[in-house]
């Protein structure tokens, strides 16, 4: 699974697959305004970091819910010949990264830049099933790019049916990558082109 990736370029990006980035599908849940202006901000908060790489400033600290309806996450799915079914997903996380570290992230020659654990919540379908996780995101930049993600989701808790898709789904990317290519070019975009787009629009 990795849920948070249509997020926003923002958490998909320097949050790292941050957003939960995989393969959770949500249906009937709707993101509220409050919802869809916080996940805004941190996408300016990130691409400010990205762009300024000015040492001085505050660390990324977010507070993020999105939704993902049913048609979108059992696309996602699909493309991975993983099961679904279980209709949309509504998650939140509260992302935090030390600004020193995202700098070095995209202006280091090559580094590994790693999140420290965080949590994830989600309500999946009309039933509202919860599921719990924690993941430590990990990116290798080269030359400012990103050349592989790794989520590292652990501690993974919730109804049966739930947890046993997220786990499988979490263990096929771990053990093969089945993601791995999406994300890096998701990241890879996010920070080339809407990272831009993101900052001239506050401008």
């Amino acid at each position: 699974m990795v849920a948070f990736e249509q997020a926003t370029g923002a958490i998909r990006a320097m949050a790292v697959g941050l957003s939960l980035t995989a393969v959770l599908p949500v249906a009937t849940l709707a993101d509220t305004e409050a919802d869809e202006a916080k996940l805004a901000q941190c996408g300016k908060d990130i691409c400010a970091i990205i762009v300024s790489k000015k040492a001085s400033g505050p660390d990324l600290s977010c507070d993020v819910t999105k939704t993902w309806q049913k048609d979108e996450i059992q696309k996602g799915a699909d493309s991975k010949n993983l099961m679904w079914g279980l209709g949309s997903a509504k998650c939140s996380a509260k992302i935090k990264a030390k600004r020193s570290e995202i700098i070095a992230a995209v202006t280091a020659p090559e580094i590994t830049f790693r999140l420290d654990k965080q949590s994830i919540a989600c309500e999946i379908g009309t039933e509202r099933y919860e599921l719990r996780a924690t993941m430590a995101p990990e990116l290798t930049f080269k030359q400012g790019a990103t050349t592989a993600v790794s989520l590292h989701m652990d501690n993974i808790h919730g109804a049966p049916l739930i947890k046993g898709v997220v786990w499988t789904a979490a263990t096929l990317e771990e053990n093969f990558g089945i993601l791995q290519k999406d994300m890096v070019r998701e990241v890879n975009r996010f920070i080339k082109k809407e990272c831009p787009k993101i900052l001239g629009n506050t401008k």
